[in-house]
């Protein structure tokens, strides 16, 4: 038993306060996660991120709700604020009702925070149950015990949610506070929906942990944009674990920038023939910042075709880590994989760790990965400087131009311009749409 583990419990863990099936789970995830411990080097997953000396030697304590209004900073502001949508707001890790947009939603659509489902009665064994490859299973149980609150949203078959949805997370007080918050997403068969999340801080100091559970009916369409903008003080997890069934289809597109230490990692499982799953994730990062990005696709069935590009800039001392890993079953054949990692090194001190792999069982199949890591092209930046325009400049432009491989796939054009924008500011350029001081 992990003494760090068990320290962490008593602080943070929730008591048996809920429904006998959610008492039970947290019982056992308690136990597991005690067991464990937090991920450490140890751990070939997690040999990059060493998340036990991360947490160590601090006291960490549940986060309180925010009460009154949230002044968010300028250049920290919800980038979605402009786009018409539902909207979810949980602020220190807490659903605000106030700040929320849930009028009119159409039939066959539930969206409310965790807490009031489990009010109603709703059960999600199955959400709570899932816990994902053996790597990602510690923080999955960490969650499980954990988690207070967190978003709903469900599709019955063949809703056709037009209006896209936002999750926003604020967190505006730090001192060591802990966050953790579990949303499960259900699309029914032929449903399909647009999901825009954002995970914005500037407290100082806290851990934030967020797991989402996906399940995809048959056809079913999920396209998820993503920023993540933490504190760089802060240290964050985010976890997505998804059942897509046959041809159903999740396209998920991430821009990072935040936080000291972080990892972003994704399970999908493939549960029916002719799924597709896609993960494009652009992150820039400088001073100490570390971001490990993982990703583990199942092709548990024939006929299924995933990608995953990830594409980084680091500046300073900064690390970044990109894991990636496509499993192919004996029975799956007809699959289609691909997977790419490029990192953009600004700075001779900044490190860069790639681990793509590929672990096939079939033999008709197409898949394929690589990684490349270099600085900036001198030629291309002879050539802007030959054409007058100042060095800086040019440096922007080539980044940007990098970037845009994962930023220019995001099919929502709003949403597009405004990460763009985001990405813009880490430059310190004021360019694209407004998006400052915005809840």
């Amino acid at each position: 038993m992990s003494e760090q583990a068990q320290t962490y419990l008593e602080a943070n863990g929730v008591a048996a306060e809920g429904p006998a099936w959610l008492d039970v789970r947290r019982k056992a995830a308690r136990a597991s996660f005690a067991d464990a411990g937090f991920p450490h080097r140890r751990v070939e997953d997690w040999r990059y991120t060493d998340l036990s000396r991360l947490i160590a030697k601090i006291d960490w304590h549940p986060a309180v709700p925010h009460e009154g209004a949230v002044l968010v900073p300028e250049g920290r502001s919800n980038p979605f604020a402009g786009i018409e949508s539902f909207k979810l707001v949980f602020v220190n890790g807490f659903f605000r009702p106030d700040l929320s947009e849930l009028d009119g939603l159409p039939e066959g659509v539930e969206i409310l925070p965790l807490e009031t489902a489990l009010e109603r009665g709703t059960k999600f064994e199955n959400a709570f149950d899932a816990n994902g490859p053996e790597a990602m299973a510690p923080i999955a149980a960490l969650n499980t015990a954990c988690a207070r609150d967190g978003a709903v949203i469900r599709l019955g078959e063949n809703v056709q949610l037009g209006q896209p949805v936002q999750i926003i997370h604020y967190t505006p007080d730090g001192g060591a506070t802990v966050a953790h918050t579990r949303n499960v997403i259900e699309l029914g068969a032929g449903a399909s929906m647009t999901l825009f999340e954002a995970q914005i801080g500037w407290g100082g100091s806290y851990l934030v942990d967020r797991v989402t559970n996906l399940n995809l009916g048959d056809g079913a369409s999920l396209t998820h944009v993503r920023l993540e903008d933490e504190d760089t003080d802060a240290v964050h997890l985010s976890t997505v674990l998804g059942d897509v069934a046959s041809n159903a289809s999740y396209v998920a597109n991430t821009l990072a920038l935040g936080g000291r230490a972080g990892r972003l990692q994704s399970a999908l499982h493939f549960a029916g023939e002719g799924a597709h799953a896609e993960s494009n994730t652009a992150y820039l990062l400088r001073d100490t910042q570390h971001l490990d990005s993982t990703i583990v696709v199942d092709h548990a069935v024939p006929g299924c075709t995933s990608g995953a590009l990830a594409k980084g800039v680091l500046d300073n001392e900064s690390i970044g880590v990109f894991q990636g890993k496509v499993i192919v079953a004996p029975q799956a054949q007809k699959s289609d994989a691909k997977q790419m990692s490029n990192a953009l090194l600004l700075s001779r001190d900044a490190a860069m760790n790639a681990k793509p792999e590929l672990e096939i069982y079939a033999d008709d199949v197409q898949c394929a990965h690589g990684s490349t890591i270099g600085e900036l092209d001198g030629d291309a930046l002879f050539y802007l400087r030959s054409r007058g325009i100042e060095e800086q400049t040019a440096r922007q432009m080539l980044i940007s131009a990098f970037l845009g491989d994962v930023l220019e796939q995001i099919s929502h054009e709003v949403a597009r311009d405004v990460l763009s924008a985001r990405a813009a500011q880490w430059f310190g350029l004021e360019i694209g749409p407004e998006i400052e001081g915005e809840v």
